[in-house]
C-alpha cells in the first residue's frame, strides 16, 4: 500500500501506491520493528556503565551510543542510513564541542598504566571517531520516537520502554493535521500505523511528531524546529492565519457582531497582527491588538501557576482560581485548557453536571478549531470524562459519550481486542448498557443536561441499522435477525450479548 519516494521540498517521504480508506473500522497500514531499541537511562536493559564525563549534559545519548555499538555493521550501516546530511546548526555545535575535548584529552596527563587519567575507554573511542559519532546523534535526535504503550488497565500511558528507531516509519512526515496516527504496541518494540482519513493514491503519508493539535502555530513551528531541526509549513501552519487564536470582533460590544479576528503570527519572531474581522471586515486597531494579547498573556501564566500548584497540592487547593479562569473566546486554544481544568475540578467536587459541561465546551472547541473530521486520542480521552461525569447525571447521554469514544479509538486504534484504551472505553460502555437494561428507568439519573450529543458533529453515522453496542451501520439488518438486534462485527455483537444476558462475561 506504500512506498517511500523522494518529494520535492520533504525529502524522502511514505506515500500511498493506491487509495486508502480508513472507513467505520479504521485501517491498519503497517506495523513495523524497531530497528533499535534504545533503553531508558538506569533501567536493567541500560548496560551502558558510566558516563564519560564530556557527555554529563546528556547522560541518555552515552545510553543510546552504548546500545548502538552492541548491533551487528549492517545495522548499524542502517541506522546511518538515517542521516541526512545538511547545514544543521546542532551538529556544528557538537563538532565544535568533541574537537574541543579530544584536544583536551591530548593533553592530559598520562597514568601509570598509560591510559588517559579521567577519559574512560567508552570516552577516548567516541573522541576517535567523532563523525560517526554526530551522525549517530542526528539520526537519535532528529528520527528517534518513544516507545510507551498503552496500561494493560487502559487508564493511561504505561511502562516506558525508551525510544526506537524505524526505517519506514522515521520516513513519515509531520503534519499538525495528519492524515495518519501512529502508536506502540503492546510489546513496547513496534510502531502500528493506521489511516485516520482518506488518502489518494501518490498522496504522502503524514503523522503529527508533537501531539500538540491545540498549540499556538508559533509554538508548535517551535516545538518541531527545536526536536526536529525543521519550520513546519503544513497546511495548518502555513494557511496565514492562527486557527488556533481568535477573538471577538472589535464591534461586538456595540454591534453584536459574531465574527472574530484571528491572530496572524507565523514564528515568534513575526509581530503579531489581527485580521479583519471574518463577519463584518472592521479592521482591529493596535490598542485592541495590544489588549488581547496582554490577556493572552496573563491567562496562559495564570495556567501555568495553576497547573504548578495542582501538581503539588491538588486540584482543590487552587479550586476558585480554576472556576474564575476565563478564555479570550470560548474557540481560543487556551480555552480548552480552561475547560479540561474547570471539567476536572468539578469532577474532584462532585459536581458532575458542571464537569460534564466543561467537558462538552472542550470538545466543542477542538471540533471548531480542528474539524469534526479531525480524529485524535486527545478527543476521544475528552469524551470519555464527559462520559464519567454524565453516567451520575443522565445515563443514556453517558452511553453516547462512550459509544463516541469507542467508536472513534477503535478506528484509530484498533479493536477492543487487541487495544487497552479501546477496551477500557468499550467496557464502561457495557457497564452503562447493562446497568439501562437491568434497572427501572426511573431507578436511573436522568437529570436534564447535554442533550444532543449523538446529533454532535462527531456524533454517530447516519443508518437506519445502527449497531447496539457502538451505533456503526451493522452487517445485517436487525429486522431480519434472529435476536431482533443488529452489530457492526461479530465481536461487538459478543460484548453486547453479555451486557443484556446472563451469559458469561466474554474474553477480551
Amino acid at each position: 500500500m506504500i512506498k517511500i519516494e523522494q518529494v520535492e521540498g520533504r525529502g524522502l517521504a511514505v506515500v500511498a501506491t493506491e487509495s486508502l480508506d480508513p472507513g467505520l473500522f479504521g485501517l491498519k497500514i503497517f506495523t513495523e520493528k524497531a530497528l533499535v531499541v534504545f533503553p531508558p537511562i538506569g533501567t536493567k536493559k541500560d548496560q551502558s556503565g558510566p558516563v564519560p564525563k564530556f557527555l554529563d549534559p546528556c547522560p541518555q545519548l552515552f545510553v543510546d551510543w552504548h546500545a548502538y555499538l552492541q548491533e551487528s555493521r549492517a545495522i548499524k550501516d542502517r541506522v546511518l542510513k538515517l542521516y541526512n546530511e545538511m547545514d544543521c546548526p546542532h551538529a556544528k555545535a557538537l563538532r565544535s564541542y568533541l574537537h574541543h575535548h579530544r584536544k583536551k584529552a591530548e593533553n592530559m596527563e598520562i597514568d601509570a598504566n598509560g591510559q588517559d587519567s579521567e577519559l574512560t575507554p567508552s570516552g577516548r573511542y567516541i573522541l576517535n571517531n567523532i563523525e560517526e559519532f554526530i551522525k549517530f546523534t542526528m539520526v537519535i535526535r532528529f528520527n528517534s520516537v518513544e516507545l510507551q504503550p498503552a496500561a494493560q488497565d487502559g487508564n493511561g500511558p504505561g511502562a516506558n520502554h525508551g525510544h526506537g528507531l524505524f526505517e519506514i516509519a522515521c520516513r513519515m512526515n509531520h503534519s499538525c493535521k495528519p492524515n495518519c496516527v501512529w502508536f506502540t504496541t503492546q510489546d513496547g518494540k513496534s510502531k502500528e500505523v493506521r489511516a485516520i482519513s482518506t488518502i489518494g493514491k501518490g498522496e504522502e503519508l503524514t503523522v503529527d511528531y508533537s501531539g500538540n493539535a491545540l498549540d499556538a502555530t508559533p509554538a508548535r513551528r517551535d516545538d518541531i524546529l527545536q526536536t526536529k531541526g525543521f519550520l513546519c509549513n503544513c497546511e495548518r501552519c502555513g494557511a496565514g492565519h492562527d486557527d488556533t487564536r481568535q477573538f471577538r470582533c472589535i464591534t461586538h460590544p456595540s454591534s453584536g457582531c459574531s465574527g472574530v479576528h484571528f491572530l496572524n503570527q507565523p514564528t515568534y519572531a513575526d509581530t503579531p497582527h489581527l485580521l479583519d474581522c471574518t463577519s463584518c471586515g472592521a479592521g482591529a486597531t493596535e490598542d485592541y491588538l495590544y489588549e488581547v494579547m496582554k490577556k493572552e498573556i496573563a491567562l496562559v501564566r495564570e495556567i501555568n501557576e495553576v497547573d504548578a500548584i495542582a501538581e503539588i497540592d491538588g486540584l482543590e487547593a487552587v479550586s476558585d482560581r480554576i472556576q474564575r479562569l476565563c478564555p479570550p473566546h470560548e474557540y481560543h486554544s487556551l480555552a480548552e485548557k480552561c475547560y479540561l481544568l474547570q471539567g476536572e475540578l468539578h469532577s474532584v467536587l462532585g459536581e458532575y453536571k458542571l464537569s460534564a459541561e466543561a467537558y462538552a465546551k472542550a470538545l466543542d472547541c477542538r471540533i471548531s478549531i480542528l474539524g469534526a473530521n479531525y480524529l485524535s486520542q486527545a478527543t476521544a480521552f475528552t469524551c470519555e470524562k464527559m462520559g464519567d461525569a454524565l453516567k451520575h447525571v443522565n445515563i443514556e447521554e453517558a452511553e453516547e459519550a462512550y459509544r463516541r469514544t469507542v467508536r472513534v479509538l477503535e478506528l484509530m486504534r484498533g479493536g477492543a481486542h487487541t487495544d487497552p484504551y479501546a477496551k477500557c472505553a468499550m467496557e464502561k460502555l457495557l457497564t452503562v448498557q447493562n446497568t439501562r437494561t437491568r434497572r427501572s428507568s426511573d431507578n436511573l439519573p436522568q437529570e436534564e443536561c447535554l442533550r444532543g450529543i449523538a446529533d454532535a458533529p462527531d456524533g454517530p453515522p447516519i443508518t437506519d441499522f445502527p449497531c447496539q453496542l457502538c451505533g456503526k451501520p451493522s452487517m445485517v439488518p436487525a429486522a431480519i435477525t434472529k435476536s431482533n438486534r443488529s452489530y457492526c462485527c461479530n465481536f461487538h455483537e459478543r460484548m453486547h450479548r453479555h451486557a443484556v444476558t446472563e451469559e458469561q462475561p466474554p474474553v477480551f
